[in-house]
């Protein structure tokens, strides 16, 4: 017990020492490199608005670029002449000569220069950006350091070569290739159904179109590439908790709270299906310990951010911490828990759900076309054991609705983005349907007996 204890807290150490250095690395860039792309960038933003929505075939995308802008300004905002201060304080607005006012961050929403808040205290942080990009004299300063900001690793090398066209390209490439690397992988190690069903289910959530907006197809890009990983391993670790435990440790390192449960949510069902012809109480015991393991590096992660900051630069971020968990997981008001799921459910679109409906009747007709099959024409029975082996992606499938309970408020405000983690539903019920319907039977233990024949 000791020594596993003390391998969860060697991976710990190790994971945060390594993030940790990488982000001080990107902070010694200097921020005049990176002007021009900025600039750039700026003028890309403000044609986009401060969110934008984007009608497809299947229902309307809603883009947050008021975070993308928050992101650039702070990644241009970084002074490299005192790099561990400025990636630790997370600064917008700040511009060496020229910034007057540093305010610490404020409760509730992320602040504005005067200019940039309207009579009911809403910000607009793209117009914040072009306005400080073009020559606006914005002697105010804002600090983020509730988080831990960690895609400035990369956000800083790129702004200082390229502009924020370039980079949505790069990201749409790069979702492209996981996506197809994943797929592959499936259909190697697991079979052709499986990709289908997580092909289906990123495509209904739009994943393609959400790569146009940085904050929000991070999560995605982390859990593309852990569920690579843990295909090209074959789900055979020594100690899988570990994996899952870092997994949790950088969503919480890279993304701002957008849809963080996916990294658990699309990573977990392949592990499961990799191991599917485990005993059930082991597979149920195991899933157990991962979820637990990536909530606590996810948990940890972030309160390590808190408690740095506060020590080191005395900025009080636990107690302003405590408030926003308190704010994110209060009641809103006349609103309940089933309007949270509604409204989710209403942003995810009535098109999904049709489609979503239709795919589950196909399974059972293929399912029950495939059993009358083999009893009445191969005369073969299938023992039944799918039961409880679909019975855990049911539960997993639950996912986002225990999430939607616990944060309220944000799953309430931000519906408009949070309804991409019932892509866990999506996918998850889909594979509960095919494995009871006998879809997956290369994946189980399956016995066949011919039926004794009639006299």
């Amino acid at each position: 017990m000791v020594k596993t204890i003390g391998k969860y807290v060697f991976t710990f150490i190790i994971t945060m020492i390594i993030l940790i250095a990488l982000l001080f690395l990107s902070s010694l860039i200097p921020s005049s490199v990176m002007q021009e792309n900025v600039k750039k960038s700026s003028e890309i933003l403000i044609e986009n608005g401060e969110k934008e929505t984007i009608t497809t075939s299947i229902g309307e995308v809603s883009l947050f670029y008021f975070t993308d802008a928050l992101m650039i300004n702070t990644a241009y905002s970084i002074d490299s002449t005192h790099p561990y201060i400025s990636m630790m304080l997370d600064r917008k607005n700040y511009i060496p000569g020229q910034t007057l006012n540093e305010h610490v961050e404020i409760e509730k929403h992320v602040a504005a220069s005067p200019n940039y808040v309207d009579d009911y205290g809403n910000t607009f942080q793209v117009s914040e950006l072009y306005g400080l990009m073009h020559g606006e004299n914005i002697v105010d300063s804002y600090e983020y350091p509730r988080y831990w900001h960690g895609y400035l690793i990369f956000l800083r090398p790129l702004l200082a070569i390229m502009d924020l066209d370039t980079i949505r390209t790069l990201l749409f490439t790069l979702t492209i290739i996981l996506i197809i690397m994943s797929l592959f992988l499936i259909i190697k190690k697991l079979n052709i159904i499986t990709a289908f069903i997580y092909l289906i289910s990123l495509g209904l959530i739009n994943i393609f179109f959400i790569s146009n907006a940085l904050n929000q197809i991070t999560p995605f890009i982390i859990a593309l590439i852990a569920m690579n990983f843990i295909l090209l391993k074959n789900g055979k670790f020594k100690n899988a908790g570990t994996v899952f435990l870092c997994i949790g440790i950088v969503t919480s390192f890279f993304d701002l709270l957008t849809t963080p449960l996916i990294t658990l949510g699309l990573t977990l069902p392949l592990y499961v299906l990799l191991n599917i012809k485990e005993c059930n109480k082991k597979l149920y015991l195991d899933c157990i310990k991962l979820c637990v393991s990536w909530a606590v590096g996810y948990v940890l992660c972030w309160t390590l951010k808190w408690v740095i900051t506060d020590l080191t630069l005395n900025r009080q971020i636990i107690k302003d911490a405590i408030y926003q968990i308190i704010y994110r997981t209060s009641d809103m008001g006349s609103y309940t828990y089933f309007d949270v799921v509604s409204m989710n459910l209403k942003n995810l679109g009535k098109k999904v759900i049709y489609i979503f409906v239709a795919l589950l009747a196909i399974y059972t007709i293929i399912g029950l076309s495939k059993e009358v099959y083999l009893k009445k024409i191969k005369k073969i029975n299938t023992s039944k054991i799918e039961g409880l082996k679909s019975l855990i992606f049911a539960v997993i499938a639950l996912f986002p609705f225990l999430w939607f309970g616990v944060i309220k408020n944000h799953s309430l405000v931000h519906s408009f983005f949070t309804n991409r983690m019932l892509i866990i539903t999506i996918l998850c019920i889909q594979i509960a349907f095919t494995i009871f319907m006998g879809l997956q039977d290369n994946l189980l233990k399956e016995k066949e007996q011919k039926l004794k024949e009639k006299v």
